[in-house]
Parts: structure tokens; C-alpha cells; sequence
């Protein structure tokens, strides 16, 4: 998806093919790379005094990524794209620019959030243009969840009739959402699932605890927020892929600096996303919330006023944790400390509880 913006970032070669030794023959000195270095380690370094929040989600990209590796020469590699990468995110026009267009659907779908009349055969007429989508839509009918009846639904009327409205914008925005998976290397196709296998949980936790509160009406815009609330992590992800089979393909991305860019870079890109794409405003407001929800503590004052901000937020954490519990990487202590510290709400304390005694 980001070639071309890796040779934009590394142009001064000119070249449109992978360069091994391209971080050997690039640095003009020993020393300029040195301070490089340092300048990516003293941000790292000043964060390391940090809150159980950042600590917290340190720990969960250790686990999508793996512990970052001690050996100097891949750190100083890392680091070096890190900080060219980072340049490109403080203005992220060319970013936005290389994703994929709206389609059509998606944006007639997104409309309906503010508009409870609509004429759903020219709704259906519109996914039919996207097959992809439409795909999408058909395979989450006969999904469990949604087909009790375990009859199978062939077109995209049925499929309407079976899920609904809400059910229908879950599909279509799942379907346009999972074409930005990221997509690389066989040895590395590990660490894209798991971050849109976490993108989707974090979707139906949040529909999962906004259901269940008072404020139930707004679960299918709460999915869609926890939907895309970590697709800076995918795009930034793609990008330092695309960026590293472009400068030396045999690096791996689970540096600790990698790791620093997603976490101080992902939510804005998401918001930022969001923005590009005319999302309704309450979206952009949720995300904007979660960019700046950096301590637990914030929680209580903001449920006041921004209530579903904050439940996709909670399904954030509680979709880390589920996943780690999944590969076992996460023991009964942790979660409890997780869930007494981290999160606020009755709904997402109880959703804890019961994924502990599944």
C-alpha cells in the first residue's frame, strides 16, 4: 500500500528496488547516526517513567510483536526509519492520500447514523456495486451470531431482512475496514492478523457493553468506533513494512522503537483518517476522545459527557486482554489488576469477570 511512500521517504538513492545495504551506504557519518540514535532513545528513555496505562499497552505490543531485540545494529536501523517514519506522521497528508477511497456504500451507511429514514432497497442497490462488501454482509448473516436458523443467505435482500439496519452497517463497515488488513510477508502475516483480529474484538466489545447500558441505541455507531479505533496501528504497521522491504527486507518490526512510534502516533492517525473521510461528526469526536483518554482516572468525568468514547475505549483493554488470554500470554492476576485499574464502568468490569470464568 505505502511503496511508493517508502521511496519518497528514502529517495536520495533513486532507486525502485529493495537495497540491502541501503542504512550502510545512506548514513553520512558514524556520528550523525549516533545522534540519530540518541534522539529516539531519549524520547523512549523519558517515557519509561510511565503510567500503568503506558505500561500496560508497552505489554501488549510485545505481544502482537514479540520483545524487542537487544542486537545494536537492527536497533539503530529501526530507529532510523522510526524517525523518518515519525516525520511523515506529524504531516500525514501523503498517508491519507494512499489509502483507499470511500466507497459509495460505506458513506450512504454512515449517513444513517444521523438519518433513521432512509429507503433501504436504494441501501442495498448501493452495496451491490461493492462486491467485496457485499460479501462481507452475506458471510456476517450466516454468521452464529446473527443465523440461529442455520439457513444459509445467498443474496444481499435476505441478508437485509436477517440483519437489520444495524447489522447491515456492521457488514459494510467490516467489509470496506478489513481491505486495509495488513498484508506482508509470509513470516510477518502473524502480526497483521493479530492486530485486525484485536481491531475487530475491540468492535463487538464496544457493541457488546453499549448495549447493555442505557445508552443501547448507539451500539451499532459504538461497534463502528471500536471498529477503527486502532487503525493507526494497522497503517503505521503497513507503512514501517512497506518502508523495511524497501531498506532491508531481513529486519524484523518488533523494535522497541516501533513500538514507541505506534503508541505516541496511532490514535491521531486514526482521528486523522476519520477526518479525511468526512466521518459524522460524533465519530470524530469519540476518536478524538480516545487521543487524549490517557489515564484511567480521566474516565469517570468524561462518561459524563462523552459515555461512548469511553466504552470503546474500555473494549480497547478488554480486547488486549482477550487476546492474550487466547495465546495464554496473560495470567488471572494481571487481568484483575487490569480490570481494577484501568477500567471504570459496571458493564466492562462485569464483561471481565465473565471472560474469566469461560
Amino acid at each position: 500500500m505505502f511503496r511508493a511512500l517508502a521511496r519518497f521517504l528514502f529517495s536520495p538513492l533513486k532507486k525502485t528496488d529493495p537495497n540491502y545495504f541501503f542504512f550502510e551506504d545512506s548514513r553520512k557519518s558514524v556520528q550523525e547516526m549516533q545522534e540519530t540514535v540518541a534522539e529516539i532513545q531519549t524520547t523512549s528513555t523519558s517515557s519509561i517513567i510511565e503510567t500503568i496505562e503506558k505500561k500496560y499497552q508497552r505489554t501488549f505490543y510485545d505481544f502482537l510483536f514479540g520483545q524487542s531485540p537487544p542486537t545494536q545494529q537492527h536497533d539503530e536501523l529501526s530507529s532510523y526509519i522510526s524517525l523518518k517514519v515519525e516525520k511523515l506522521l506529524k504531516n500525514p497528508q501523503k498517508i491519507l492520500e494512499a489509502l483507499p477511497i470511500l466507497p459509495v456504500s460505506l458513506t450512504k451507511v454512515l449517513e444513517q447514523l444521523n438519518d433513521k429514514e432512509f429507503d433501504a432497497e436504494v441501501l442495498v442497490n448501493l452495496i451491490q456495486q461493492e462486491p467485496t462488501i457485499a460479501a462481507k454482509v452475506i458471510e456476517l448473516a450466516n454468521s452464529a451470531y446473527y443465523n440461529r436458523s442455520n439457513k444459509e443467505i445467498t443474496d444481499l435482500k435476505s441478508a437485509f431482512m436477517l440483519l437489520g439496519t444495524n447489522g447491515l452497517m456492521e457488514g459494510v463497515i467490516n467489509g470496506f475496514v478489513s481491505k486495509l488488513k495488513p498484508h506482508s510477508q509470509i513470516y510477518f502475516q502473524q502480526y497483521g492478523s493479530k492486530i485486525w483480529k484485536h481491531s475487530q474484538t475491540s468492535g463487538i466489545i464496544a457493541k457488546i457493553l453499549i448495549a447493555k447500558s442505557q445508552y443501547g441505541k448507539d451500539s451499532a455507531q459504538g461497534y463502528l468506533i471500536g471498529l477503527i479505533c486502532n487503525l493507526g496501528d494497522m497503517i503505521i504497521y503497513q507503512l514501517l513494512i512497506d518502508a523495511f522491504s524497501y531498506v532491508h527486507p531481513d529486519c524484523q518490526p518488533n523494535s522497541y522503537a516501533f513500538k514507541e512510534l505506534m503508541q505516541k502516533n496511532s490514535k491521531k492517525l486514526t482521528y486523522h483518517i476519520a477526518k479525511h473521510w468526512n466521518f459524522p461528526s460524533s465519530i470524530l469526536d469519540a476518536l478524538a476522545v480516545q487521543t487524549k483518554l490517557t489515564k484511567s482516572s480521566m474516565l469517570g468525568p468524561v462518561f459524563n459527557k462523552r459515555p461512548i468514547a469511553c466504552y470503546v475505549y474500555e473494549a480497547n483493554i478488554i480486547s488486549q486482554l482477550a487476546l492474550r488470554l487466547e495465546y495464554k500470554d496473560i495470567d488471572e492476576d494481571e487481568i484483575n489488576e487490569t480490570r481494577d485499574f484501568l477500567l471504570y464502568s459496571e458493564e466492562a468490569k462485569a464483561h471481565i469477570d465473565k471472560l474469566l470464568n469461560q
